[in-house]
């Protein structure tokens, strides 16, 4: 038998590497997040400057002035530490596209006046979530940085 079982199929991957050092692969949730994930898959390799969120808990993020998706497989909550999700511009309430890696306890824009600003959860950190949240720390800590989303090597 193969890696996947018989009815599954293999998600792709791709990695993110930080600028100052730390390097994550990601499964992309293709079954969950198709359009989004094709999208980030058809631009790579692509690189934004990310820094800490102040409205949504531990999470980074980068307001990409050339990228947006549709809407799809959105959540507010349950975001779990180490899943990179995508916030779809809604003009009309003045948000950007955002796209998110998350570390920690997570709510999309928990903190703004209405909180019904639903992200499309498109990616999970396979493997070190606590080398993550080292990484994501000194973001927050030391500040902006460059993250390169990339094809495995």
């Amino acid at each position: 038998m193969n890696a996947a079982s018989e009815g599954e199929t293999m998600n792709p991957r791709m990695q993110i590497e930080f600028s100052r050092g730390g390097r994550f692969e990601v499964e992309l949730l293709a079954d969950e997040a198709p359009k989004t994930c094709a999208v980030i898959q058809a631009r790579l390799p692509f690189e934004y400057t990310f820094f800490q969120s102040v409205v949504s808990g531990l999470a980074l993020l980068c307001l990409p002035p050339d990228l947006t998706v549709p809407r799809e497989n959105q959540r507010v909550s349950a975001i779990e530490p180490g899943t990179l999700s995508f916030l779809v511009a809604d003009e009309p309430v003045l948000v950007p596209d955002e796209i998110y890696i998350s570390y920690g306890i997570f709510i999309s824009r928990g903190l703004t006046v209405d909180m019904n600003q639903p992200v499309n959860v498109f990616g999970k950190v396979v493997g070190d979530l606590d080398e993550l949240k080292r990484t994501c720390r000194r973001v927050h800590m030391e500040g902006a940085e460059t993250v390169r989303f990339s094809a495995l090597p």
